[in-house]
């Protein structure tokens, strides 16, 4: 990137950085996109968002085309799957067909009744954490001050996480720096759950007061679920369609 050197009010030399042109910027936010895909925070709506600012989208263009297909496909096989991914672009805001959080809901509850595993789970994390919608797997998900609402949506989480340990999500990008491919992401939702009983959360007594709860115990049992996920890093969706 070149420089240009100006001077202050004192008369001193400094450098000064150009603006980057649409490539370099475009290359600039493809980095970003993927360093914080690291931290799990990168959905398509974001990078949609980042790259169209940067006035070239043509490969988010591509991998969504492709995210879309691979949905496609699921719902034609008649997977729930298809159903669950199509419920969860709606709530990432990728796929913009529904943008009510009961509408998105009721996609959710859809694929669920259909056999969804992950739609399910995501649901009884929406009710654990009083979410609006499900989804959100970019974000913290505590009781929210409602604890009877917290411990119903836990005891029907546990029972689905012992049978499988992750929701899966569709996602652009990957943990190469500049990578903009399409592919499938999982994510242990135990994770979102064993911090809340290590830091603590709030009871609100009759007296107004609070009460800090913390339980070592609970911390254990849905760390060990965390720890012990195992689930793949990478499902390549360009990949798959390409060899299909």
């Amino acid at each position: 990137m070149k420089h240009i050197q100006t001077k202050n009010s004192q008369g001193l030399t400094t450098q000064q950085r150009r603006v980057p042109g649409p490539r370099a910027a475009a290359l600039l936010l493809l980095s970003l996109c993927a360093s914080l895909l690291l931290g799990g925070c990168m959905a398509p709506a974001y990078i949609a968002t980042e790259l169209e600012k940067s006035g070239n989208d043509k490969a988010l263009k591509g991998g969504m085309a492709v995210l879309r297909q691979h949905i496609q496909t699921l719902q034609d096989k008649g997977d729930p799957l298809g159903d669950y991914f199509y419920a969860l672009g709606n709530s990432d805001g990728w796929i913009k067909d529904v943008s009510d959080p009961q509408a998105i809901t009721a996609l959710f509850e859809k694929a669920a009744a259909k056999g969804s595993m992950d739609a399910k789970i995501l649901l009884a994390l929406q009710k654990a954490s009083s979410d609006p919608k499900p989804g959100e797997l970019d974000t913290s998900h505590g009781p929210s001050g409602n604890l009877k609402a917290w411990e119903a949506g836990l005891a029907e989480l546990l029972p689905l996480l012992q049978q499988q340990c992750y929701a899966r999500r569709l996602v652009i990008g990957g943990p190469v720096l500049g990578d903009a491919r399409p592919r499938v992401r999982y994510y242990s939702v135990a994770y979102y759950v064993w911090p809340e009983f290590r830091d603590g959360y709030y009871r609100l007594n009759p007296d107004g007061t609070r009460t800090l709860l913390k339980d070592a115990k609970r911390q254990k049992l849905w760390e060990d679920i965390h720890r012990k996920c195992d689930r793949p890093q990478n499902e390549w969706l360009d990949t798959l369609y390409q060899n299909g």
